[in-house]
């Protein structure tokens, strides 16, 4: 059991059976701050005075001769504690708060074996590994990932620490996770590593600021004004970095972030990688883009078992106007029920907040500090210049609802909110939001407009891209932002980070881990399309996502030029490819269930079971990324299978039954999947 201990007026991080310490030096309470119009000055804690009763400690104290006070709550929370930090400006003026570095401290002499481990993302979007080592620490080696481009005007703040939703700090043996919940700000787990009087400290837990400068809510306080930061939990662990991450998991689906029991997307036939990406030229896109050209990729979606065809970019009359292209399509309503009728498909599309024709007047563009676009900015970056709507402006928000509804009540049963990212903030007084507008300000703006669609198209599966980083780096808002079933948040889904264009160089490299490590930690679901034609002869990057992807989608049969992002494909005979897409699409659709809704478990990166809470057994997904054909031995629990210990039916492996497990064998080519089917799994593959 996790229990603070206050000692010499500081709280301290232990257990107790077995003993041990986590934090083993006085807790750090120091601020940075600007009073009555002075430039930021550093100001450290006066003495707390406790309250201490049984499963409870409160403090209180002040920054100094600052003005500004702190109330700090530990409570018993199950078997670990929850941190709660509140701090008070009790000055006449307003006090600027540039940073704030609270939290519990250890000693990091004698802790050769422990770790700093991230969660959920101990492998970044980028491929970076976020598995810290003692050594790493002290080095200085230990840094974030985050996205910066020559076209974003990037408010200036110096991140302090490492961020994330949550860590893991122990030994390989034991040791504690550390959760920064908020749903209301952008807020993250901190930890930093410091020399005081020549010893490393670690700090970590408590609160900072992280990113441009979040949580924006403490930034500025006005008179009177409290700033509560969000919870910090603590909860400690037995075993492997899995156990670590499993507690994470289950923190967030407690609060409704999580996927609905009756969880069952549709397979999406994505027709950009055949018809292609024309970038609002009029003639190309009627050249290539109509209703003809549709009801072919319905065909090809059709004979591959795919569910709903989803429109990417071709279907405005310019993309970001959000307007639907009656004169190559038709009808939304005529289209709608023609897919149904003839090709059992449901329909549909994204929606982007860019312009890259200015369609939209003026007056809803952003204003940046250097004017509402900047093609020298832009171009070098991106190829190509677009233009910015600003989302917070009441006018322009209800003028794109409006426009997205004129679509999507018309029987739309998807949708994608994609290129919303922010780029800076808006400074038109006239728009009705704080001047500069702040990232949390477009956050709230795009999570409110797809909470507003859903209430109106309840029909309508929601995913939302990250609204601020665009999604190959890392993510600015954490997974569980705002996510939920109505009632509890406004979207559905998170995108799957862009691996959808270098499909095989991203497993070989071992960036897409990032896909794994976020199942591990997190059931949110993601949703992905991928092109067949990136992908190699033996499906492996389809049985890849297939694993890590609840919500899937695919296409590229021909595949078209313009969608080649990552240069020249492999050579591949293209009907060959496209009947073993349907052949592995046939085995996919029969053990859907255990994809979409089952539990995700990790025995090993490239070794995951899916279960279904009612059915004993389970799918196991295996992957031999190398270029060598190999011999693939491993141990699955019993307990991971329903508890079932007898023998049960298996499909693509060699099994040996023992009491507490399972031992599968089976042998795979180079750079090739293997798909496992046990107990009423393989049973369905036999229907």
């Amino acid at each position: 059991m996790l229990q603070v201990t206050i000692k010499e007026h500081s709280p301290y991080l232990v257990t107790v059976e077995p003993d041990r310490v986590y934090s083993d030096r006085p807790y750090q309470y120091s601020i940075t701050a600007g009073v009555n119009g002075q430039a930021p000055a550093a100001f450290d804690l006066s003495r707390l005075a406790w309250t201490v009763r049984i499963g409870a400690a409160e403090g209180r104290g002040s920054f100094g001769d600052s003005g500004i006070t702190i109330l700090q709550t530990f409570t018993s929370d199950g078997l670990g504690v929850a941190e709660r930090i509140s701090i008070t400006n009790t000055n006449a003026s307003e006090v600027a708060i540039d940073q704030a570095m609270l939290g519990f401290t250890a000693a990091l002499s004698g802790r050769a074996a422990w770790r700093l481990s991230a969660i959920p993302f101990l492998i970044e979007l980028d491929g970076t590994c976020h598995d810290f080592t003692v050594e790493q620490l002290l080095a200085g080696k230990a840094k974030n990932s985050m996205y910066v481009d020559a076209s974003r005007e990037i408010l200036p703040f110096e991140e302090i620490g490492l961020r994330s939703e949550a860590w893991a700090w122990g030994d390989g043996d034991r040791g504690i996770v550390v959760i920064k919940y908020n749903n209301e700000q952008i807020e993250y787990a901190m930890a930093r590593t410091d020399l005081v009087d020549g010893e490393g400290l670690l700090r970590f837990g408590g609160a900072g600021l992280a990113l441009l400068g979040e949580p924006f809510g403490v930034r500025r306080l006005a008179p009177g004004q409290t700033f509560h930061f969000g919870q910090t939990h603590y909860y400690p662990y037995e075993g492997s970095i899995q156990t670590a991450y499993g507690l994470y998991r289950s923190f967030q689906e407690s609060r409704g972030h999580t996927h609905g029991a009756d969880y069952d997307p549709p397979v999406n036939w994505n027709e950009l990688y055949d018809i292609g990406w024309h970038h609002s030229d009029a003639e190309q896109l009627k050249l290539h883009y109509h209703k003809e050209a549709l009801l072919r990729e319905a065909e090809k979606a059709k004979a591959c078992g795919c569910e709903l065809l989803y429109l990417d970019p071709g279907w405005e009359v310019a993309e970001g106007l959000t307007l639907w292209d009656d004169s190559r399509l038709g009808a939304v309503s005529d289209l709608v029920r023609e897919l149904k009728d003839d090709y059992g498909l449901d329909l549909g599309y994204r929606t982007i907040l860019r312009a890259y024709k200015p369609h939209w007047p003026e007056r809803y563009f952003v204003e940046h500090s250097y004017g509402p676009m900047q093609p020298e900015k832009m171009e070098p970056v991106w190829g190509y210049h677009f233009w910015e709507m600003c989302l917070c402006d009441p006018r322009f928000y209800e003028e794109k609802l409006n426009r997205i509804l004129a679509i999507s009540k018309q029987g739309i049963r998807f949708m994608m909110f994609d290129e919303m990212d922010w780029r800076g903030p808006c400074y038109n007084p006239n728009h009705g939001h704080q001047v500069p507008s702040t990232p949390l300000d477009h956050v709230e703006a795009v999570y409110r407009l797809a909470h507003d669609v859903r209430a109106a198209c309840p029909q309508v599966l929601t995913e939302v891209h990250d609204p601020v980083s665009p999604w190959v780096t890392s993510l600015y808002v954490p997974t569980y932002f705002h996510q939920g079933a109505p009632g509890i948040g406004s979207y559905d889904e998170n995108w799957g980070f862009e691996y959808m264009w270098n499909c095989i160089e991203d497993l070989k490299t071992g960036k897409a881990l990032a896909l794994y490590y976020y199942n591990l930690g997190c059931s949110i679901p993601l949703y992905l399309h991928i092109t067949m034609a990136a992908d190699n002869d033996n499906s492996v990057f389809f049985w890849w996502c297939a694993s890590t992807i609840r919500h899937l989608g695919i296409g590229g049969k021909t595949s078209h030029p313009s969608v080649e992002i990552a240069g020249a494909l492999a050579p591949y005979d293209k009907e060959a490819r496209f009947a073993n897409y349907c052949g592995q699409m046939s085995v996919y659709k029969q053990l859907k269930p255990y994809f979409v809704r089952g539990a995700f478990h990790g025995i090993a990166e490239h070794i995951h079971l899916h279960a279904l809470a009612d059915e004993a057994g389970g799918v196991i997904n295996v992957f031999n990324l190398t270029e060598e054909d190999t011999e693939l031995t491993f141990d699955v629990p019993v307990a991971l299978l329903g508890g079932e210990s007898a023998p049960m039916p298996v499909s693509g492996a060699e099994a040996h039954w023992h009491s507490d497990g399972v031992t599968f064998s089976l042998r795979l080519g180079a750079m090739s999947p293997g798909v496992i089917a046990v107990g009423e799994a393989a049973d369905r593959l036999t229907r």
